[in-house]
This record gives C-alpha cells, sequence and structure tokens, in this order.
C-alpha cells in the first residue's frame, strides 16, 4: 500500500493560481477525501498527483520515490473520473478486464482478479451487458471493477458519484470504502459534497482558493473546527459578532444592541476589548416561550419539517439569523411569527477572534 506526499505544490495557469504551496502526507491505506467548493483545487491537486498535470513548483512522492516528471501509466494508480469513462464497445467483463489484459498478466489471474472484482461490486450477472444496457450506478461500478483490476495499491476518485441519483450515491459510495479497505489500498476520494466526505473518510482535507485550509478526522472537523470557514462548510453554523466585556472561566460577549452571551474562554485566550466570533451549530441551540438563563429573544422566520427533526430561522434580537434544530418527538410546536427565546450553552459554542478582513470574506467559498 503506498504512502503518498505532496511538497510544496504549486500550479498556475498564466495569472490563474489554481494550487499554491500545498504540502500533504497521505498514510498507506487511508481513506482520505479532498473537500472544498468548486474551483478550490481539488482535481487540480489530484491530476498532479496522477501524472495528468506537471505541477509548476513542488514534487510528488510514492512511497518515498520521487515521481514528478514520470507519465501516468508508470505510477501504478487507478483513476476512477466522475464522467464514468468506460469503453462504450465493450462488455461488462472486457471493461474490468482490460488492465490485466494490456498489462499482459497470465490470462488465468487475469480472468480470477476479474471473475472477484465483478463479484464484490455484484455485476458478475451483467458481465455480458454493454454500456448502454446499464443504469447509471452500474456504469459506475464498472468504472470502479475496472481500476480495481488493474491492479494497482493506489485509486484516485475525482467526483466518482456527482453524477448520480442521490440514492445511488447514497449506496454506492459506502460500497466503494468497503471495497478500498477490503482490497488494502490507498484512497484518496475528490468531492464538493461534504455529507459524502464525513460519511466514509479517514481524513478529511478542506481546501479553499488553492489552499489547504484544514486536515482532520470527520469527527474533529464537525465538533472542533480551528477555522471559522471550516465550521461555516461542514455542517451548517450560525455566527454571532461581538466583543469581550468581562472575562474569567466563564466570560461575557456584547453583541449588536448591548445583547450579552455568556460563552467559555478556552485557556484564557481572550482578554476584555477584544472582538470574538461565536460559531454554534443547530442542534446545539435550544427553543423556550419563557425567559431562561443565557437565551436572546427571536422571532421565527420559517419553519420547515426535515423527518426527524424541525428546522427553526430565528432572527434574533441582536440582528443575527440562527439555525435551530429540534428532534421531531420533543418539539412543542412554535410556529412561525412567535417571538421565543434561544438558549445559549456555553460548552457548545466555538469561539474564534474576530478576522481582520471581516467575518463575511472568511467564510466567502472564493
Amino acid at each position: 500500500m503506498p504512502a503518498i506526499e505532496l511538497n510544496g505544490i504549486t500550479k498556475r495557469f498564466g495569472k490563474v493560481t489554481a494550487a499554491e504551496d500545498v504540502n500533504l502526507k497521505i498514510e498507506s491505506g487511508e481513506y482520505l477525501t479532498i473537500l472544498g467548493p468548486s474551483g478550490c483545487g481539488k482535481t487540480t491537486l489530484v491530476k498532479i498527483l496522477a501524472g495528468i498535470w506537471a505541477p509548476t513548483e513542488g514534487d510528488v512522492f510514492i512511497d518515498g520515490k520521487k515521481v514528478t516528471g514520470i507519465p501516468t501509466f508508470e505510477r501504478d494508480l487507478g483513476y476512477i473520473f466522475q464522467n464514468m469513462a468506460i469503453f462504450p464497445h465493450m462488455t461488462v467483463w472486457q471493461n474490468a478486464n482490460y488492465g490485466p489484459k494490456v498489462k499482459d498478466w497470465d490470462k488465468k489471474k487475469g480472468e480470477q482478479l476479474t471473475t472477484e472484482t465483478l463479484k464484490l461490486v455484484h455485476l458478475m450477472e451483467r458481465k455480458d451487458f454493454l454500456p448502454h444496457e446499464l443504469s447509471g450506478g452500474e456504469k459506475q461500478k464498472v468504472g470502479i471493477a475496472r481500476a480495481l483490476c488493474s491492479g494497482s495499491k493506489l485509486l484516485i476518485l475525482d467526483e466518482p458519484l456527482s453524477a448520480l441519483d442521490a440514492r445511488v450515491r447514497l449506496d454506492l459510495r459506502y460500497e466503494i470504502k468497503r471495497l478500498v479497505k477490503r482490497r488494502g489500498l490507498t484512497a484518496i476520494h475528490v468531492t464538493h459534497d461534504q455529507e459524502e466526505a464525513m460519511s466514509i473518510s479517514d481524513r478529511i482535507v478542506l481546501m479553499r482558493a488553492g489552499r489547504i485550509v484544514e486536515i482532520n478526522t470527520p469527527e474533529n472537523l464537525y465538533n472542533h473546527p480551528q477555522h471559522l470557514f471550516t465550521a461555516n462548510f461542514i455542517g451548517e453554523a450560525s455566527f454571532i459578532e461581538g466583543g469581550i466585556i468581562k472575562n474569567g472561566e466563564d466570560c461575557t460577549l456584547e453583541a449588536r444592541h448591548k445583547h450579552h452571551i455568556k460563552i467559555r474562554n478556552p485557556d484564557g485566550c481572550f482578554d476584555v476589548g477584544d472582538g470574538v466570533v461565536i460559531a454554534v451549530r443547530p442542534e446545539n441551540l435550544y427553543l423556550s416561550k419563557d425567559k431562561k438563563e443565557n437565551s436572546l429573544e427571536g422571532r421565527i422566520e420559517d419553519k420547515i419539517f426535515m423527518g426527524s427533526f424541525i428546522r427553526y430561522r430565528i432572527m434574533l434580537s441582536t440582528d443575527d439569523l440562527v439555525l435551530v434544530e429540534i428532534p421531531e418527538a420533543i418539539d412543542k410546536s412554535f410556529n412561525t411569527g412567535e417571538t421565543v427565546n434561544v438558549i445559549f450553552k456555553p460548552e457548545k459554542l466555538l469561539v474564534y477572534p474576530l478576522p481582520r478582513e471581516g467575518l463575511r470574506e472568511v467564510l466567502s467559498l472564493e
């Protein structure tokens, strides 16, 4: 199983910098996802790793060997594309068996691997079908099977599910992860879908504007994001700006219109007078019809039934819009237009220094 290292990777297209000084280590056997908004440099990075594009600066190492300048076919990797790039004139079997055949493997060995792989992706019964006779999900499975049959220990998946229906995407993403782990491969999966990344990754690399913002496990990126952009892009969060007016183990933030919220001051990072931003997940806010400790009054702008929970959009007295999610089983039927109290639990709040460039700029997807 190969380990990967990208060292100082920069890629420029004229005056446009698609990737800038990217440093990344991928462990052997890891399922790593590169996540970010469109145009952030995800695909650029994996095309450089695959040898499709050469970096403007920097080097790529696979298992400690420098492969910068080495063509794709000599890097021993499987590449699964978004557009299900399979041969239309070949059957499912012929597509999957293509790698062993062109590499001139022993026929029995190649056929055995092809049979095993088609069984893994549940396509053995359709081995004689042509691509036009298959569904979109089945076509993508053929692409996956062909990559797995190549014998490569490194698998690159470039937005492999984005062209599929929602239900097919859901089923196939777990199947891909299962196949990768079962085969003991190292996988790099590119997506802009945060839910997809959260559900399949050992680690996530979050990118924005050609740079890496943060790298961590899905759990840590969601529960303990180190960057405001991470808190906004992974999951959902509401943000409130203010200044510290009282310090201590629990300190007090003064938001707009002199409304106060108690927050935790981790390791005494903030002093009186510091500008801060609090971020809070929708499931970590609570509603009450009565005034409660550490609550702000607000008006319900919208109420949306989401199945297992009810989502409320509430305009606070601070002129900040927050999202609140209440499990449907315990919802007390607050209604649109009603005035409610939104309760803030200090231990559930994420606190960040107020960015100099402004909150809107930091949260921007570009």
